[in-house]
């Protein structure tokens, strides 16, 4: 049926199969996490993002903060809470886990990412050492637009040249105490 649905004999399919069986251990990747991944690409597109050099990301990231800093903070605070709203409105049972997710995937630049804690607490620590301090802080105003987003409130903020550190309590859970 599905060779039939594709267009294909049996055994062109089957041949097709081995191919790229054949070209994926060629380049030394095993079939399996091909398959796995090849779902980031589609969902960093369907989710709004860019490929894009990073030095230039940087650099324009630089360029706008200097030029002007409390718009850039917005805006990238903006960005933040728009996609967790795409995730809190999708239905999804827990958007936040996915959002975490996601982010965990899209964050190729990032050398260490924990995001740990449930519904009354949240901590994020994210360090690369080639973020500038104006990146960290724009990705900061990122992160704290999607925190808000889901709930929590941000009650400690470090950031400095390569590294995040945001810890949020839920706002009920900040209510209730």
């Amino acid at each position: 049926i599905i060779a039939k649905n594709h267009g294909y004999t049996l055994y062109g399919l089957v041949n097709e199969i081995l191919e790229l069986a054949i070209q994926a251990e060629d380049l030394g990747i095993p079939l399996r996490k091909i398959f796995e991944e090849s779902w980031i690409l589609k969902s960093a597109k369907k989710d709004g993002f860019i490929l894009g050099l990073e030095t230039l990301w940087y650099d324009m990231a630089e360029l706008a903060y200097e030029k002007s800093k409390e718009e850039a903070l917005k805006r990238w605070f903006e960005a933040g809470v728009w996609l967790a709203k795409k995730y809190v409105t999708a239905g999804m049972e827990r958007p936040f886990e996915a959002f975490k997710r996601s982010l965990e995937t899209y964050a190729w630049n990032v050398s260490e990412l924990e995001i740990e804690g449930d519904e009354r607490t949240v901590s994020i620590r994210m360090t690369s050492p080639r973020f500038p301090e104006s990146y960290a802080f724009l990705y900061s105003a990122f992160l704290e637009g999607a925190l808000e987003t889901f709930g929590y409130k941000v009650l400690v903020k470090e950031v400095s040249v390569g590294m995040i550190r945001l810890k949020a309590v839920g706002k009920e859970a900040d209510v209730e105490e």
